[in-house]
């Protein structure tokens, strides 16, 4: 009898073949096989996304690349509002989507370990609230804890100095939003699912409790 394991993420990766260039030494059937899925993907880009500005629309997907393997979880409906809003060229929807994400994101893993971490010092500045809109806090308390490592700590730090640039009132934003959000900056919460998929079962078994390192 044969078993089967269910795998419970989600991903996107047709912005990789967008991407990959095709090489004038490949085989002519590689080449042919290549430029046929690109087409196809095209195809399903116009079908999803609508096919007027469709050259703009593929532009859009290709720079925001492939959405990582994540799981089912609480954040990919937002997460894929904010990348279709990218898509079909709506940024500032976009950004505020992204920096939405990211503070529901903190919060979460605020609330799902600080009961793991009552030992701490940081866990007497959390423990009373329910949620955070300061990111400061959330990001240190996080990194100290090693829930976030520095690296994605630092792709936070990044976020909240997009958020507080453009969101806050800023007048250049009015003639400048596509200047403002096209940037590596709001790429970086791509890694979100990542550093989420570090701390759960995949296979959609696990719990979202982590476990304190030592």
């Amino acid at each position: 009898m044969k078993r089967y394991t269910v795998l419970a993420y989600d991903f996107d990766a047709r912005a990789n073949i967008l991407n990959q260039e095709i090489g004038d030494n490949w085989k002519p059937h590689i080449k042919e096989m290549w430029q046929r899925n690109k087409h196809q993907v095209i195809e399903g880009l116009a079908a999803e996304y609508g096919s007027i500005g469709l050259h703009e629309k593929v532009k859009n997907f290709r720079a925001i690349g492939a959405m990582p393997i994540s799981l089912i979880a609480f954040h990919n409906k937002f997460f894929h509002q904010a990348r279709s809003a990218f898509v079909v060229g709506a940024y500032y929807p976009a950004l505020t989507a992204f920096c939405a994400l990211g503070e529901r994101v903190l919060n979460h893993l605020v609330l799902l370990f600080r009961d793991d971490f009552k030992e701490t010092k940081e866990y007497k500045k959390v423990y009373r609230k329910d949620s955070f809109d300061n990111w400061d806090l959330a990001i240190d308390t996080l990194e100290s804890w090693g829930i976030v490592l520095p690296a994605a700590a630092q792709t936070f730090r990044l976020l909240r100095d997009l958020r507080n640039k453009t969101l806050h009132f800023n007048p250049d934003t009015d003639a400048n939003d596509c200047a403002i959000v096209v940037c590596p900056q709001c790429y970086s919460l791509n890694e979100i699912p990542v550093i989420l998929l570090r701390y759960a079962d995949y296979t959609g078994g696990g719990s979202w409790r982590g476990k304190r390192q030592s």
